[in-house]
């Protein structure tokens, strides 16, 4: 990268590069990155999570370190599961489809944009969950995303479920 002298408008290239073209190890280029310091220890008293998830073995030190420390400042609650999430996306698409009125603001004026990616992202969840769901999930999914469509496709002006084609 130029660097500018301080003294000059002169532009100067520094190659940091560890290795010549040829392959060949340039001088007085350090061959490894030094180490990143080790992280202070953890002083606070361990998490009682009630709802702390087993770690897989996929799971690296550094994500599940992360994940107790959430854990302990958000105070994780053992209610949450699938059909809270799909709540969580279907009340986000209903405010986005202006067929909820915010508390504080009253209407809000319809952003179908974002209801039509609210509606796809729960179209994905259930195309990537499709197998792996209890009986009674995948109804609930199923439900939701029916009426959400449903709810789009009226206020957008298209045809109505059930309803004839035009033509016939």
């Amino acid at each position: 990268m130029p660097d500018k002298h301080p003294d000059s408008d002169e532009v100067r290239v520094v190659d940091r590069r560890r290795f010549t073209t040829e392959g060949e190890r340039r001088a007085g280029v350090d061959v490894e990155p030094p180490a990143p310091p080790p992280p202070a220890p953890d002083t606070r008293p361990p998490a009682t999570s009630v709802a702390s998830s087993p770690v897989t073995a996929a799971e690296d030190p550094q994500s599940r370190e992360a994940r107790q420390a959430y854990d302990r400042q958000a105070g994780r609650r053992a209610t949450l599961d699938f059909e809270t999430l799909i709540r969580s996306f279907a009340g986000t698409a209903m405010l986005q489809l202006g067929l909820v009125e915010d508390p504080v603001h009253g209407r809000i004026p319809p952003d179908l944009e974002a209801a039509r990616e609210t509606i796809d992202m729960l179209g994905l969840l259930e195309e990537k969950t499709r197998g792996n769901l209890t009986p009674s999930e995948q109804r609930f999914l199923d439900e939701v995303l029916y009426q959400l469509r449903v709810s789009f496709v009226a206020l957008t002006g298209g045809p109505r479920a059930g309803a004839p084609k035009p033509g016939k």
